[in-house]
């Protein structure tokens, strides 16, 4: 097992959150963009039935969103809340985000072209065709696609639609906080996994402070973790399982103020306690994530999240574009 540093918390001068995401705003947001997704659910078990001592564990299963994702909120805020010229959007994505503009493009009748790097899964790469958009594969990261997006851009004029770095994309991803203050009003902490931000960020300023939202990425990938320690974003390092969800180089500038301000802490999780988590949230409960989907979960079943016999905590779990179907146990 890979040696984790210690869990970080923010605790250095924070600098302001932008005043246009607020839960009042993502509010607003959320009726806009409500019909085009579904109210994901959520499932309430003991965490004994994971091996644990006790404890409630409430899951938001936004891994049955459209596209199997919580991208799609964001796709839509973007979509729906900017203009959009002729020849239509440009996105850059590990997979999920990718799938996710291409499925509002279409739904909404808007040309889509969307970059991903060759570390995409099989099972993204063809559900972002599936959807109809122009899809290019190449380059070796997730910062090497949004380069190649952005130059695209630049000549066509396509919208950028960020995965992360883009006020309406958390403000779509904030929506999710919304939901789980209301379907868990009982949590006192909800956690979530972290690439860029986006969710954790949006998650954050959604919730408002009903509980305590925390971080969680792969050691290999500790993209907000080294943000953190530097006070404001820097480059990381991206090696991971989750490598085409949770590992861009950088944490976003729109998102580090939010989750830097909101956010009570970040925590690491190695690749070997992804893996159990995800293979134990098939044998137990018969759900199938992507491993940058249960790092959340990772960080409670491993105990780096110690949760106690009459706490309750909240986990996202967001990412079912895998070709996995079983797994060992």
């Amino acid at each position: 097992m890979s040696t984790i540093p210690p869990a970080v918390t923010p605790t250095h001068a924070r600098p302001s959150v932008p005043g246009q995401i607020t839960r009042g705003e993502i509010g607003k947001v959320h009726s806009i963009i409500g019909p085009y997704l579904r109210r994901t659910p959520v499932i309430t078990t003991s965490l004994t039935d994971f091996g644990l001592p006790g404890g409630t564990l409430v899951l938001k299963l936004e891994h049955l969103q459209h596209t199997g994702s919580f991208k799609a909120r964001g796709a839509f805020a973007n979509l729906l809340l900017r203009d959009i010229p002729d020849v239509g959007v440009v996105a850059a994505s590990g997979g999920n985000h990718g799938a996710a503009v291409a499925y509002a493009a279409g739904r909404l009748s808007i040309r889509a072209r969307v970059y991903v790097p060759a570390v995409s899964s099989p099972a993204k790469i063809a559900r972002i065709r599936a959807y109809g958009a122009d899809l290019v594969v190449g380059g070796e990261s997730y910062s090497e696609a949004l380069a190649a997006s952005q130059d695209w851009a630049a000549v066509h004029g396509g919208l950028q639609v960020h995965a992360f770095d883009q006020p309406e994309t958390v403000l779509g991803a904030g929506t999710v906080g919304i939901e789980v203050s209301e379907q868990a009003p009982e949590a006192t902490a909800v956690l979530a996994g972290v690439g860029g931000g986006g969710l954790l960020a949006g998650l954050a300023a959604g919730h408002d402070g009903q509980a305590r939202v925390v971080g969680v990425e792969p050691a290999g990938a500790p993209t907000l973790t080294a943000a953190l320690a530097a006070g404001h974003p820097v480059d990381a390092e991206v090696g991971s399982i989750a490598v085409d969800s949770l590992a861009p180089r950088r944490v976003g500038d729109i998102t580090y103020p939010l989750i830097a301000s909101l956010v009570s802490q970040v925590l690491l999780v190695s690749d070997e306690e992804i893996r159990s988590a995800q293979s134990l949230l098939w044998d137990r409960l018969r759900i199938v994530a992507e491993p940058g989907g249960c790092a959340a979960l990772a960080a409670v079943l491993s105990g780096t999240w110690p949760v106690g016999r009459d706490d309750c905590v909240a986990v996202v779990i967001s990412g079912a574009n895998t070709t996995a179907v079983s797994f060992a146990g």
